[in-house]
């Protein structure tokens, strides 16, 4: 289910189809977003503290510290919706800054389903998705008795946001494991203002010190203050989010990646020139993404609350993505379900039953959540992009705009994200650096 482009010798191995499934995994092994967090915390003084296993750290040849004690600050800068060819496009493409990102970026995969609530909460645990057990954009929650959009903590097809976050809610009441800030009892997460107190937020950086920026800029500005600081945090975790709604909103264009990557590796050159020289030579910059896109088409769209044969058999709406859905049969049905589905998708679908995917390692390696099962449904149904499932339930509004953009399933622009780190200098660009500090 990939493509081939002028980038897929580099991570090829990443997206080849393994075991009796004949499809990709994630490489929780050492090649993965995951691992990535592991290596930074670690890095920064983090120990395995209370909570679930976590996993290993990146892979020697990927890991910037080699095991080692970073000699100061580390940042992890998470871009949604960067894949790896994109930027490695745009690497090659001329720029200065590009030419200096393109030897300190490297080919690693992101966890599945390649989708921000998965991915995020796997970079701020350090553990997969099937262990802390956020395995989807919308997923079934069965201490709630309901499928739930878990980026605004509510019922799916409710527009109201954080409608499960009430006055006795914690984070561990969905993740099973603590986010590293609150196994190393410090550091800073940087993301926007208007996450603030989110239920969603909350999860993903309990025990850090929430800082808020604005407009694009201020990201910079946020982000200098915090390394110029007399004892800056040892952990930095920051988001970017414009990239991806610029390719939900357009598609995934590679120009238009080039023009916004050019205009964050700007702003973090800016952050580098405004930091002490002696500062920014200790501190480390990572750089990676929860996943790439695809493109998403309205004609291609697999509408499930359509076909009553589908309806017929579902205990529940849909979960998952609409690049990888997550169906569950009502009881005995589960065959029923099955072939009702297998009706309606295109060449190159894959259904495949949620114990063999669970088996496969899609989700990672046990121990699980204790509710994995249940969350999950029976059924995994993974489609060819341009394709996309939908499911309206009843009484909730069309959507008004159908994204050109998609992600969630195993294709290499999904899948495969970059690893970019090196020290803050390496990350200046060539314009002189008067405004900085000596």
């Amino acid at each position: 289910m990939t493509r081939p482009g002028p980038e897929s010798a580099a991570g090829s191995e990443l997206v080849a189809p393994s075991g009796l499934l004949g499809i990709p995994r994630p490489r929780y092994d050492g090649r993965s977003i995951v691992n990535l967090a592991v290596s930074a915390y670690l890095a920064s003084g983090g120990e395995a503290r209370d909570g679930p296993e976590l996993a290993p750290p990146l892979a020697r040849s990927l890991d910037p510290f080699l095991g080692r004690r970073a000699e100061g600050p580390v940042v992890v800068l998470l871009v949604d919706g960067l894949g790896y060819d994109a930027l490695a496009s745009w690497g090659r493409a001329g720029s200065t800054l590009g030419g200096a990102w393109a030897p300190l970026s490297k080919p690693i995969t992101t966890v599945f389903p390649s989708t921000t609530t998965a991915a995020l909460t796997s970079l701020s645990t350090g553990v997969p998705p099937g262990r802390h057990g956020l395995v989807g954009y919308r997923q079934y929650l069965p201490a709630y008795g309901m499928v739930a959009d878990l980026l605004k903590m509510s019922p799916v097809g409710v527009a109201a946001r954080d409608l499960l976050i009430g006055p006795e809610w914690r984070p561990s009441m969905l993740s099973q494991a603590p986010s590293l800030f609150r196994r190393r009892r410090s550091g800073a997460a940087l993301t926007r203002e208007a996450f603030r107190g989110t239920g969603f937020t909350r999860l993903l950086y309990d025990g850090a010190e929430f800082v808020g920026y604005g407009p694009g800029v201020d990201l910079a500005h946020r982000l200098s203050q915090l390394l110029s600081r007399p004892r800056p945090p040892p952990l930095i975790f920051a988001y970017w989010d414009e990239l991806d709604t610029l390719q939900h909103l357009h598609g995934p264009s590679r120009s238009l990646v080039e023009l916004e990557v050019e205009r964050l590796a700007g702003l973090l050159a800016y952050v580098a020139r405004q930091v002490p020289a002696g500062r920014r030579q200790r501190v480390t910059l990572m750089v990676t993404g929860d996943h790439g896109q695809v493109p998403a088409t309205p004609s291609a769209r697999i509408r499930l609350e359509g076909d009553v044969r589908v309806l017929r058999e579902l205990a529940r709406p849909l979960a998952g993505d609409r690049r990888a859905g997550f169906l569950s049969a009502r009881p005995g049905r589960r065959e029923a379900l099955e072939r009702a589905v297998r009706r309606l998708l295109p060449s190159g679908s894959r259904v495949i039953r949620m114990p063999e995917a669970v088996r496969h390692g899609l989700f990672g390696p046990p121990p699980y959540h204790p509710e994995l099962a249940e969350r999950l449904g029976d059924l995994l149904v993974l489609v060819p992009s341009p394709a996309g499932l939908t499911y309206r339930p009843p009484g909730a509004a069309e959507p008004r705009l159908y994204l050109a953009g998609a992600h969630g399933g195993l294709e290499r622009e999904e899948l495969v994200v970059p690893r970019v780190a090196g020290r803050l200098d390496e990350f200046l660009d060539a314009t002189p650096r008067s405004g900085g500090k000596a």
